[in-house]
């Protein structure tokens, strides 16, 4: 069900500030060139912040980007500290105490593991300045970081642009027993850096992401920063759904299924039963065979143990398919103060390898057989415990993904036009009314 937000008061002008950010591109013979774009912040840090945007193909070349602003130019310096900003807990749990866990993800192999997975998108990074080391350059603390995946999107025959947010990370450093950038409103910051951005296009813009329905930093961030920025905001409700592979994996059901990974015949197919399933669902956003095999390729290339399958129907076509990730291959994951059924997860240790179905199509008695048949087979062969599935009203795997083990999460959907967001809905709604959003999306 969606929530719209627009009558949401702002604090008083007094609190608002100025920032900017560099905008960071290569010029016509390889150099980085830095744009600066002013933006208005309602954060509450007291102290100058170092704000850049640059292509996500450059994280290997950030030294070079920080070095051109004067900061160290060590790339190393740079990833460290990325690591333990990243893995910082991702709230799922408010200050009332309501919900149900906060998760941190240690990625293996950054930035590769997160480059072999969405080379089209932008990386939002903010630096607290620290004193110059003994060569001149300054030092620095990552303070925020979030990815700004790009996406075209269709409604009408129409193109515009898309933006799915991800990993939005803000630091939780302690010195002298106080956390310096918590509770400093650096959320509301980092979104105002987001709606600089997709407002600087031409093409009427729609942005969304996921977050933890109890994230309350991220909620409050959103609803002061879409009335400053003057866009319309709404919430979509979904659930992710944890199986244990131990009970929900079957030995029979994997017999029945097919690896097709290395099938290009079969994969193609694949993605046309997807995209006839699922083009229609608000968000959908992969609208070629190419792109689809692009991304299938890119998986398996990084992750030797993600693979695709099928599940043939009783004429021997194909019925059913996804693509498996196993999440382990990219990070492991531990849960912080969890509650309920989750607190026997987090002491068992089954959340180190997850195994990520994803583009999952077919009929809903086949894809029941396929999942539970990898869930088989890579708990045994790849120690995947568990299983994430996401589910949503009136999703047509509901039973076979239904679990105790459940977390409520939300998509966020900030707009420039309400009425072309309720076209796409409409156009996507089921015959009870339930509107389809394509969820599936492999990007960290």
């Amino acid at each position: 069900m969606f929530t719209a937000y627009s009558d949401i008061d702002l604090p008083p002008n007094k609190h608002m500030r100025r920032r900017n950010y560099k905008r960071v591109e290569p010029d016509s013979e390889g150099r980085f060139k830095y744009e600066t774009i002013e933006i208005d912040s309602y954060d509450i840090f007291e102290e100058p912040l170092e704000i850049v945007v640059t292509d996500i193909n450059f994280l290997p070349r950030m030294g070079d980007i920080l070095g051109g602003l004067g900061y160290v130019s060590d790339n190393d310096y740079f990833f460290h500290q990325c690591k333990d900003i990243i893995s910082v807990p991702e709230k799922h749990i408010n200050d009332r105490g309501q919900g149900k866990f906060a998760f941190q993800a240690y990625f293996h192999n950054f930035p590769d593991s997160v480059l072999s997975l969405n080379t089209n998108a932008l990386v939002v990074v903010v630096l607290h300045p620290q004193k110059n080391n003994e060569r001149g350059e300054r030092a620095y603390n990552v303070v925020g970081y979030i990815h700004v995946n790009r996406m075209d999107v269709y409604n009408d025959g129409k193109r515009y642009d898309g933006y799915y947010y991800n990993m939005l990370r803000v630091s939780e450093r302690v010195e002298d027993g106080r956390k310096m950038y918590r509770r400093k409103k650096i959320f509301t910051l980092m979104f105002s850096i987001m709606h600089s951005i997709v407002g600087v296009e031409e093409n009427v813009a729609f942005t969304y992401g996921a977050m933890g329905k109890e994230n309350q930093a991220i909620n409050e961030a959103l609803e002061l920063n879409t009335k400053l920025y003057q866009k319309h905001y709404e919430k979509w409700a979904f659930t992710n759904n944890t199986m244990v592979n131990q009970f929900f994996g079957s030995k029979k059901s994997f017999q029945k299924c097919i690896d097709i990974s290395d099938d290009k015949d079969r994969l193609r197919e694949f993605y046309q039963k997807l995209r006839s399933q699922k083009e229609h669902y608000t968000f959908f956003h992969i609208h070629s065979e190419q792109e689809f095999l692009n991304i299938v390729e890119k998986v398996l290339f990084y992750s030797k143990s993600s693979r695709a399958y099928m599940v043939e129907d009783e004429n021997g076509k194909m019925d059913a398919a996804c693509l498996a990730i196993n999440w382990g291959e990219y990070f492991s994951l531990q849960l912080e103060n969890p509650k309920g059924f989750f607190k026997l997860l987090a002491s068992l240790k089954l959340t180190e390898n997850i195994l990520y179905p994803i583009m999952i199509t077919g009929s809903a008695e086949n894809v029941d057989v396929l999942l539970r048949g990898i869930a088989s087979h890579y708990n045994k062969n790849h120690q995947c415990k568990i299983t994430n599935l996401n589910s949503y009203k009136g999703d047509p795997y509901i039973a076979t993904k239904k679990s105790v083990l459940q977390d409520d999460y939300l998509f966020l959907i900030i707009c420039n036009d309400a009425e072309k967001l309720n076209s796409m809905k409409e156009y996507s709604m089921d015959e009870a009314g339930n509107v389809k959003l394509f969820i599936d999306i492999p990007l960290l």
